[in-house]
């Protein structure tokens, strides 16, 4: 169990290689549908680990920081608030564990931060080459359908995917946001061609597959990222500038050309980024999500502290029909899903990790990783007006509080339940001779 292993020239221990797979990268829905293509099984296993999770931190509550402990002491306290009115109304613990698995974010968004503390964790460049690597395997396999007329697709089992001719859903190509923010900053440090092609690819990738939700978060993520790069000095106000202009040429003269060469793409194009401007147009999916805005929101004002709760699952569908019953209300919308059946309470406390963020995007002393990752946090704050952001999404918020408290060369003391088998102290309780030591290539 004492073996490296080295992935994307990253070099793991087995054992915390297990620990990152097992609860971290496996909440990916595309990666673990690659392992075990079956949407049954990997929700119970999201539902099994996220409480194998709380246990864990729950028997670390000692050892964690002064303001993760608020955290889950409030999220703890939501959860028994829960239990006994589900023990009241229904005689058992939990009525509806999806109640906790929705609020669960708070405690994996923790949890991350803190393993990634205990054992050190430098992983963004590893998730960046894991985005691209899992997203060619994913359509080599399954993207033979793929085509631009948005045409839907009859499957068994929807998994991952869009259940349209864009193949991957866009919970899954928000990822691609990461290596994308990645691939941009290397090519603004470097310089290098390979940086810029892979930049350009994930710009080619979040543009074909058409998710507009998706474009509009890429947009926020990128001008976040510059601002906070150029108050951070990661680059100068000429490269600055130079690099706006030379982007904007770039569109521009991309434009002229691809309504030349495929001028029906363009118009494609064209057609699908007007409802951004345009999202209540009649006829668009925005439509429908205006519609349950509005409708959910009186029922929020009804209940506006905790929410519906358990009742959410038990009341019938107001707006269609094609949903089984006691299955709950289907969401689209984040922000109102939380609403709806938490309260302001569960909003906040779900989404309190991002106003955080929001207020250190203003800092001038960021690590490179910092600024990239909350750039990428930040644009779930656009991406929730339009879905339900994925477990694996908070998750990369906790990598990235973690990349906020830490310094170069700083070690940790924390004796999270998984540091027993790690040396944090500059020695290595595998390789006492120091010969063989954990680093980022």
């Amino acid at each position: 169990m004492n073996r490296v292993i080295k992935i994307f020239g990253y070099k793991f221990y087995l054992k915390e290689l297990l620990v990152v797979l097992f609860t971290y990268l496996l909440m990916e829905n595309i990666f673990s549908w690659l392992v075990l293509p079956n949407s049954i099984i990997l929700l119970t296993f999201e539902k099994v680990m996220s409480l194998i999770i709380f246990g864990i931190v729950l028997y670390n509550f000692t050892n964690l920081k002064r303001n993760e402990k608020i955290y889950i002491g409030l999220f703890t306290f939501v959860v028994l608030r829960l239990v006994f009115e589900s023990l009241f109304k229904f005689g058992k613990p939990m009525e509806e564990l999806t109640m906790f698995t929705i609020l669960f974010p708070v405690v994996f968004t923790i949890y991350v931060k803190c393993i990634s503390r205990s054992l050190e964790l430098n992983l963004l460049e590893f998730l960046a080459k894991f985005y691209l690597l899992i997203y060619v395997v994913v359509m080599l396999i399954y993207g033979r359908g793929f085509s631009f007329s948005l045409a839907s697709v009859d499957m068994d089992d929807y998994g991952p995917f869009s259940g349209d001719s864009r193949i991957i859903h866009a919970r899954s190509i928000l990822m691609m946001i990461i290596p994308f923010l990645w691939y941009f900053s290397e090519y603004l440090r470097t310089f290098k061609t390979k940086h810029l092609l892979l930049f350009l690819f994930c710009l080619v990738v979040i543009l074909i597959h058409q998710h507009r939700s998706v474009w509009a978060s890429s947009v926020f993520a990128l001008l976040v990222f510059m601002l906070m790069s150029l108050r951070n000095s990661m680059i100068s106000r000429p490269k600055f500038f130079y690099t706006i202009v030379i982007t904007i040429g770039l569109i521009i003269g991309t434009g002229i050309v691809m309504s030349q060469v495929a001028p029906s793409f363009m118009d494609l194009l064209t057609e699908r980024s007007s409802e951004i401007v345009h999202p209540t147009r009649e006829g668009g999916t925005g439509e429908f999500r205006e519609l349950q805005r509005e409708t959910y929101f009186q029922l929020f004002l009804k209940r506006p502290i905790f929410g519906w709760t358990f009742e959410g699952f038990e009341m019938p569908n107001p707006l269609v029909d094609w949903w089984p019953p006691m299955t709950g209300q289907h969401f689209h919308e984040g922000y109102m899903e939380m609403l709806f059946y938490e309260g302001i309470v569960g909003l906040l406390l779900k989404y309190w990790f991002l106003l955080y963020l929001s207020y250190k995007a203003f800092s001038k002393r960021l690590s490179r990783e910092a600024v990239i990752l909350i750039a990428f946090s930040l644009s779930g704050l656009v991406f929730s007006f339009s879905y339900v952001l994925p477990l694996i999404f908070w998750g990369h918020v906790g990598l990235c509080l973690y990349y906020l408290e830490r310094k170069p060369g700083e070690e940790y003391n924390e004796q999270f339940v998984f540091q027993e088998h790690f040396a944090l102290d500059g020695t290595s309780n595998l390789y006492p001779d120091n010969s063989l030591i954990k680093e980022e290539y």
